[in-house]
């Protein structure tokens, strides 16, 4: 049987959200829609809507069939469809979410093949491209506008270093703005979905969070930000990535992880600056710039070119 045949599964669409933090896991995509929906039942049902017409459009399209399964179709819908609910207001801001969702598959069709000539993944850039792109022409738009709650970071905020800050916070929001969610039980049902993946991805997520927190005390960097969880989501991913996938590839891999997750929080408010004046938030690129960077080393290292 050819790579494109067979039937997709109903559990691409579960798939589809777990994928968003690198895992092809039902039982994880099933807890973190839990989480979801604990924290906003709008969100919920906007990220399984989003995965299911990701799903479907990536089947319609005649996407191959074994990544569709993988959930690797679906993953970029979903945080487009809830980026969208969450940064637009007005009339049709579900209509963009979900023609968001539906244009995030070509995005990463796109998106995959052009990494691929450079053997990268697409990661999550699918996502960024058009949640950037639809914020943009929001500007041009009547029954849509910007929200209150899109997240672009002021420099002068940035530089702004509170006093203290709520530690607890800072360990438990993290998994939760991964999705964009503000949340504590959102976030532990998420913790919960990596955990049943296997012990290397939820050592990796939590060694995330503790270098996070690590890098931004001894460097200075704004401590509310951190207490949000905004320096952790993308560090948490990046691990992963790292981790459990290519720490094996190069001698001392598990060094180059560790550092992939330093460069990830010091690329956060490097790109949230460059980014303010466009008025567009960060979302996950710094994952993707730092996760980019190193895998091209170790792909360098592993044919002994460097």
């Amino acid at each position: 049987m050819g790579e494109n045949d067979g039937i997709v599964s109903p559990t691409s669409v579960l798939k589809g959200i777990s994928q968003v933090l690198l895992i092809e896991n039902v039982w994880s995509g099933f807890l973190i829609l839990i989480g979801l929906c604990l924290a906003s039942m709008e969100v919920g049902i906007t990220a399984l809507v989003a995965s299911c017409l990701g799903t479907a459009t990536a089947y319609l399209i005649g996407a191959n069939k074994a990544k569709i399964n993988q959930g690797l179709y679906g993953f970029s819908s979903v945080l487009t469809g809830i980026a969208c609910l969450l940064f637009l207001d007005g009339a049709s801001k579900y209509v963009a979410a979900f023609i968001g969702a539906v244009i995030a598959v070509f995005f990463t069709v796109a998106f995959q093949s052009i990494a691929a000539r450079f053997n990268l993944p697409a990661l999550t850039f699918p996502f960024i491209a058009v949640t950037w792109c639809i914020i943009l022409a929001s500007y041009a738009m009547t029954h849509v506008h910007l929200s209150d709650a899109i997240a672009v970071t002021p420099i002068q905020q940035m530089t702004d270093n509170p006093q203290t800050v709520d530690v607890f916070g800072a360990l438990f929001k993290d998994f939760g703005e991964v999705f964009l969610q503000d949340s504590y039980l959102c976030s532990l049902f998420i913790l919960a979905g990596i955990a049943v993946s296997g012990w290397r991805n939820t050592i990796m997520a939590v060694a995330g969070v503790i270098i996070s927190i690590i890098v931004v005390y001894i460097c200075g960097l704004n401590l509310h930000s951190l207490e949000m969880g905004l320096y952790s989501y993308n560090t948490i991913l990046t691990m992963i990535a790292m981790g459990s996938a290519f720490y094996t590839k190069i001698r001392g891999g598990y060094v180059y992880v560790i550092i992939a997750g330093i460069v990830t929080v010091l690329m956060t408010p490097v790109i949230t600056i460059m980014l303010e004046p466009l008025g567009l938030p960060a979302l996950t690129m710094p994952f993707v710039v730092t996760t980019w960077l190193f895998l091209t080393i170790t792909e360098s290292m592993k044919k002994g070119e460097y």
